[in-house]
């Protein structure tokens, strides 16, 4: 059962082509959910109270004591600390940044790979600086990722009681001596 439709991706030429990208071939993408079967426990505990709450309970009864609250009080300025949304637009320094920074992912000479895998260190080195300079805390102390959220979720997958890695022979060699 197909998720996502066709894409495409760019199949890179030589660097001194003025064709890069050259051409686009379909690629067909799908997303399989997963089975009940292949559901994981872990070994961090759950508090009992999360067991009590009714599916998708808390995000549906905050919009909906949100919307009494405005037609009852229509002239509340409210800010909502709710999932994914936000109060105001992005700067525009940042979406600028982000636009030449994109712009110069598009170049041979502005191209770049995978970041560092702690960060990058000039990121690491200004979060030093700015928050933890007083504390004595150094870039290489920090880890920058997608969220602590995501990250907690990794662990628990990681140390969980029933995991089972595998990893191919050969394989990408950081991966193999982790095991």
């Amino acid at each position: 059962m197909p998720f996502l439709s066709s894409s495409s991706f760019s199949l890179r030429a030589s660097k001194s082509s003025n064709l890069w990208p050259t051409r686009r071939l379909p690629v067909n993408v799908r997303c399989v959910g997963s089975s009940p079967a292949a559901a994981y426990t872990t070994k961090v505990s759950r508090n009992a109270n999360i067991a009590k709450l009714q599916a998708g309970y808390l995000f549906p009864e905050v919009a909906r004591r949100r919307a009494a609250h405005l037609l009852k009080y229509p002239d509340a300025k409210i800010i909502s600390l709710g999932v994914g949304d936000t109060s105001e637009p992005i700067p525009e320094v940042i979406t600028n940044a982000m636009a030449e920074r994109a712009h110069a992912l598009s170049t041979v000479d502005g191209y770049s790979g995978y970041g560092a895998e702690q960060g990058e260190k000039k990121l690491r080195a200004a979060i030093a600086a700015t928050y933890y300079a007083d504390l004595g805390i150094e870039e290489t102390n920090i880890f920058v990722s997608d969220g602590a959220k995501c990250d907690i979720s990794r662990l628990q997958l990681l140390f969980g009681s029933n995991v089972k890695i595998a990893v191919q022979d050969p394989s990408y060699p950081v991966i193999k001596f982790c095991n």
